[in-house]
């Protein structure tokens, strides 16, 4: 059940429920851009990756060179550079943890919404003509979820709904139609990534992914950008993109919304 609705986004933040209490400007009488979702706390809370990072993994670093843990990734003959690179839009701090625990685990999809903008804005910004792939659940673990947050991000790289639209889309109750096709499945359902250690995820070596069988599509020689929402050790967006990459994709980077 979604619990997020179109009233919720007026005069309270959709996060923490308390009144954004914003002043009137021309801004919001006359609004070009959807209005802001969040009141001003929750929103300087979520702190934006800037400055200096690892290449590879968005990882804030004080210098802008590979970190030690993609070092090891690009040593591997079988990995190296399955991943061009991925770009994370947040630390992963107490807030950005607990909004992602309300979105993924306590059914609230339309949360989904806070970050529509800054995807967008990436993706046109760097990948413009890149296929948006989504990482796909289990089945079992759609059934459970009843939505999937990274098709929720990929749709947003979409050509934009009107903002009202968007919240129609989100908050149906039947199943809508994804704007962005599931391109990857996933064939094995495993323990949930939350559950597992750094040095679990790392020894998991069978590959959960293979492309659909939903649908037929030529992977050769094209640029694909995943999408997920937290880039923790890299191994799930890495098995995805070698799916990708044994199948003749010409490049295959990611966007997440948050570096673990």
């Amino acid at each position: 059940m979604l619990k997020a609705s179109i009233a919720d986004s007026g005069s309270d933040c959709m996060f923490c429920q308390e009144p954004k209490n914003e002043l009137p400007s021309w801004g919001t009488l006359l609004p070009l851009f959807p209005p802001s979702l969040l009141c001003n706390n929750c929103e300087n809370q979520l702190k934006a990756i800037a400055g200096p990072s690892c290449a590879i993994c968005s990882r804030p670093q004080p210098v802008n060179e590979v970190c030690e843990d993609c070092k090891r990734w690009e040593s591997d003959p079988d990995l190296q550079g399955i991943l061009d690179h991925n770009r994370s839009l947040y630390r992963y701090n107490n807030i950005m943890q607990e909004m992602i625990a309300q979105w993924k685990y306590r059914g609230d999809a339309a949360l989904a919404l806070i970050f529509r903008e800054n995807i967008r804005k990436l993706y046109l910004h760097h990948y413009t003509g890149y296929i948006p792939v989504p990482i796909p659940l289990s089945s079992k673990r759609l059934i459970e979820r009843g939505f999937n947050q990274s098709q929720l991000l990929a749709d947003f790289t979409n050509e934009p709904l009107a903002f009202y639209e968007k919240w129609q889309l989100l908050t149906r109750k039947s199943s809508p139609v994804p704007a962005v096709l599931p391109l990857l499945e996933r064939t094995i359902h495993e323990e949930k990534q939350s559950k597992k250690s750094r040095r679990e995820r790392l020894l998991a070596k069978e590959n959960p992914f293979q492309l659909s069988s939903a649908f037929k599509f030529s992977v050769n020689s094209k640029n694909f950008i995943l999408l997920d929402d937290i880039y923790t050790t890299g191994t799930t967006l890495r098995k995805a993109a070698k799916r990708l990459k044994e199948h003749g994709a010409k490049s295959v980077c990611a966007i997440t919304l948050a570096r673990g």
